[in-house]
């Protein structure tokens, strides 16, 4: 009786061990039955899907340059200078690539002909009416190829109405005022209210720094009713002393660690040409209203932005094919007669404009 006993428990465990088998190779092949609970397909997904390291997440896309936003009118629209600006700071290749001087990975802007930065707020983009329109866009290709339709749209996140968010700060602001306004007390004081009741909460979400142009004096004295604001000396000398004053107003508001705004002196540049280089010093205006820049006028400009963002000078262009190539996709360049060329700055001129751009930020950002 003792071994029938014996022999029904053996049988009992094997027909067991042969029923849990069974489960588990069923298990095994169809792991998510329609049976299996939810909480015990996670607790099977948890052994059955190794987890990521932090080695093996998805590599975040590396920046390759700083992203610059540029808000003025049309100082900085000829000769589509925020384009300049990228193709200056890659470097003289003909392609761009592997340059270690990728300076600014992307821009954007919101620029109005004739604008001051108050109308720039209310007014918004300009450049549709100023055919600011790259050879794609003629094609059929781009669409809208003019920059963002408002400063909030350029500059603003969610707390303020934009759409710019956090993922796309900028690093630099750059702004230029119209000409004349710095010059004159009424609308200097008018500009620096405007930068701290508007603009001064978009830079503060941005934590961007602020770059302020301070524009050339006109070639002729005394054109677009600017008689009371003497020669180009006297002119300029108001010019940098109300572009400063925006400086410092912005600066008594920001936060202590804050990066502190700064002045290009694209100016005081021209200026140290006038006083060295007359008949050069000619070449940098629209030779056809005498106050916009010409070709040479824009390298300066873009010179002297980069040594103020980056305190260094951009890759120096080596031959004319390189200097021309730098406007490979302006959107707008300044006027020529029907039949005549277009001037650029020869190689000779390109490398003085760079030294004086490389000597002035030197002096004065020092």
């Amino acid at each position: 009786m003792l071994m029938s006993m014996q022999s029904t428990n053996i049988v009992n465990y094997l027909l067991k061990a042969l029923i849990i088998c069974a489960v588990c190779v069923h298990a095994f092949h169809h792991p998510h039955s329609p049976t299996t609970s939810l909480v015990e397909r996670q607790r099977s997904n948890l052994f059955t899907k190794p987890m990521q390291s932090q080695d093996e997440q998805p590599e975040t896309k590396q920046r390759v340059g700083a992203r610059v936003a540029f808000l003025g009118n049309s100082i900085l629209y000829y000769n589509d200078c925020p384009r300049f600006l990228v193709n200056l700071g890659k470097g003289s290749s003909s392609d761009g690539s592997g340059s270690a001087h990728y300076r600014v990975e992307y821009q954007d802007s919101c620029l109005r002909g004739g604008t001051n930065l108050a109308q720039l707020w209310y007014r918004g983009n300009g450049m549709m009416s100023h055919g600011f329109t790259s050879d794609a866009a003629a094609k059929g290709k781009e669409i809208g190829d003019v920059g963002s339709p408002t400063v909030q749209d350029l500059l603003g996140g969610p707390s303020t109405g934009g759409g710019n968010g956090d993922n796309n700060k900028w690093d630099y602001i750059v702004f230029n005022d119209h000409t004349q306004g710095p010059a004159r007390l009424d609308s200097r004081k008018a500009t620096q209210e405007t930068l701290l009741e508007y603009y001064l909460p978009l830079i503060l979400e941005n934590e961007a720094t602020v770059i302020i142009v301070e524009t050339a004096a006109y070639r002729l004295s005394g054109i677009n009713n600017s008689k009371d604001l003497g020669s180009a000396q006297e002119f300029q000398s108001l010019v940098r002393e109300g572009v400063q004053s925006y400086v410092e107003t912005l600066q008594t508001k920001l936060p202590k660690l804050f990066p502190k705004p700064k002045v290009a002196p694209v100016g005081t540049a021209y200026l140290r040409v006038h006083d060295n280089n007359h008949a050069l010093w000619e070449t940098l205006f629209d030779p056809y209203d005498n106050f916009h820049p010409s070709p040479s006028g824009t390298f300066l400009q873009g010179c002297v932005l980069h040594c103020t963002m980056f305190g260094s000078p951009p890759p120096l262009p080596s031959t004319e094919k390189e200097i021309v190539y730098l406007w490979r996709d302006a959107r707008v360049m300044h006027n020529v007669k029907h039949g005549e060329n277009r001037r650029m700055p020869s190689v000779e001129e390109a490398e003085y404009l760079w030294n004086v751009a490389n000597d002035i930020c030197s002096e004065t950002l020092s």
